[in-house]
């Protein structure tokens, strides 16, 4: 089978689509450490507390985007608005994963139908952008709540970098 530019492109869309996905849920989970570190005091940590912090950081990482969110709610009440975002995130990333292509199924052999899937991939990344934005401010607040500058800074030290790291 021969394959487009624009099936190529459709694949490229997809991947990054799912990337922001799991930036997402990651977010989530930046969440909820940021508000269990409320009642850390990072000069008192001992090397015991250290093991604990490690576990708990490896518990959030292995946690789907729903049960960090289900987690989440238990503690912060979220608005009306990102409730609807957050919640409606959590919808398209499940379809995205679960059933973007099935739903899809034969329109992938077709440039419209590929133009199609391409703009509602398009669709669904402003949606997961839109949810990032309120779960990093949620985050940043609690930072600052905790008294702690924001992590953004690190953050792009990282991104600076251009490479993967052990965290």
């Amino acid at each position: 089978m021969i394959q487009s530019e624009n099936l190529h492109q459709l694949y490229a869309d997809f991947g990054m689509v799912a990337e922001k996905a799991q930036v997402l849920e990651l977010e989530a989970g930046n969440v909820v450490l940021s508000f269990i570190a409320l009642t850390v005091d990072p000069n008192n940590i001992s090397p015991a507390d250290k093991v604990v912090y490690k576990k708990l950081v490896d518990e959030v990482d292995r946690k789907t985007f729903g049960n960090l969110l289900r987690q989440v709610r238990k503690v912060i009440e979220f608005d009306s608005s990102s409730e609807e975002v957050i919640s409606d995130a959590l919808n398209k990333r499940n379809y995205l994963v679960h059933g973007f292509f099935k739903t899809h199924n034969f329109a992938i052999y077709d440039d419209s139908g590929q133009v199609k899937m391409r703009q509602e991939l398009s669709d669904i990344s402003k949606q997961m952008d839109i949810a990032h934005m309120h779960l990093s401010a949620i985050c940043q607040l609690l930072e600052k709540v905790a008294g702690r500058e924001p992590s953004d800074e690190k953050a792009k030290e990282f991104m600076a970098l251009g490479k993967s790291i052990e965290i």
